[in-house]
């Protein structure tokens, strides 16, 4: 359902309310009204208001331009990139580029459903325990991109490496293709920005079994804060805490970094949640974190580094076990070009030799 704001403009018309006016009925600037109009997805609780205010349902203001059979969520993208229809279509292009793939899948089956009664911070605790006992890791150890994706699959949960285009600012979103539950991974994304926005689309997936249309700020809080419990476990933090309370701040950063190289995460994510311990700690670590970035990969280059189609497939196989055993069904009838097109291959000789060697694993598997 793809936002339009000229049906905001026409019911204020209507209505006699004019957006100047709606804007202080709501609290917000005219900029912001503006904004809507031309196709910014209000927030939750802005829509709702709105809602009450024109006396419609919400949805009177979406356009269903999709099909029924694949649910992209609107959930806020990386930073403060805002929501707005082009984006939503972006990513509704790539999901529509599966649908024969996931339509002719085998059923997913029971998948692990975490209900999620109150967003306070004893069941953040709770359901982040969970996850990291599903991911393997080791108690004080923030969680690393393989048992990020070792946590994926446990949950049934289909991650798909695909690169974005430049308008879709973020580094993964969730969707649903049938009745598959989704993931796709913007293969630009450094290692060290991978695992927050995966943790956080993984809460989304976990217990969100009508997908909706509405972008909920305190929806997107708990996620946030369930993903940082995940990746970054008391003990660590406590650990890390440790080691630089009461040193100088260059110190400080620079403990901070080799802690953050040592255990492939950004420094960002660590400072916030030193910060629950330690409110008056006030570091800047933009910089170090965009030199401790250098030393990183995208997740892509991890994928795609080798020329060898056997080496590519193998990675593949490891870090998507779901989407592989779902590519081996389907292989022996699929084309080179949409094999090529489900990897997000580029060249037809790549996508030809993948194709090859994945048929050779599926007839050696049969066999």
């Amino acid at each position: 359902m793809a936002w339009e704001g000229d049906r905001l403009r026409s019911m204020s018309k209507e209505k006699g309310i004019s957006l100047s006016k709606l804007a202080e009925v709501l609290k917000v600037s005219r900029q912001t009204v503006n904004d809507w109009v031309n196709g910014q997805v209000p927030k939750g609780n802005h829509l709702m208001e709105i809602s009450r205010v024109m006396e419609v349902q919400p949805g009177y203001f979406f356009r269903n331009d999709k099909p029924a059979h694949i649910s992209i969520p609107l959930h806020r993208k990386r930073g403060l990139a805002k929501l707005n229809n082009s984006m939503r279509e972006e990513a509704v292009n790539i999901a529509k580029q599966y649908e024969a793939l996931f339509k002719s899948a085998p059923e997913p089956g029971l998948v692990p459903v975490m209900r999620i009664d109150r967003r306070d911070a004893e069941n953040a605790q709770l359901i982040a325990a969970k996850l990291r006992e599903l991911s393997g890791i080791e108690p004080n150890r923030p969680l690393d991109y393989d048992h990020t994706f070792k946590l994926l699959h446990g949950l049934k949960i289909v991650n798909i490496f695909r690169q974005f285009p430049p308008t879709l600012k973020g580094y993964a979103f969730y969707c649903r293709i049938y009745s598959h539950r989704v993931v796709f991974v913007n293969t630009d994304t450094n290692i060290l920005d991978l695992i927050f926005p995966l943790l956080h689309e993984t809460v989304h997936a976990i217990h969100d079994e009508e997908v909706s249309t509405i972008s909920d700020p305190e929806e997107e809080l708990f996620c946030d804060t369930v993903s940082n419990l995940v990746q970054f476990p008391d003990e660590y933090v406590m650990m890390v805490h440790r080691a630089i309370k009461g040193r100088s701040k260059g110190v400080q950063v620079n403990i901070l970094k080799e802690f953050s190289k040592n255990n492939a995460h950004s420094l960002f994510g660590i400072v916030e949640q030193i910060k629950r311990l330690d409110p008056e700690l006030d570091l800047q670590v933009g910089g170090a974190n965009s030199n401790l970035k250098k030393l990183f990969p995208a997740i892509g280059h991890v994928l795609f580094k080798e020329e060898d189609a056997r080496v590519f497939v193998s990675k593949l196989k490891k870090l998507s076990p779901l989407f592989f055993e779902i590519l081996e069904t389907q292989i022996q009838s699929a084309t080179t070009r949409r094999v090529g097109e489900w990897l997000g291959l580029e060249s037809g000789l790549d996508a030809e030799q993948a194709a090859k060697e994945i048929r050779r694993i599926a007839a050696a598997r049969e066999g």
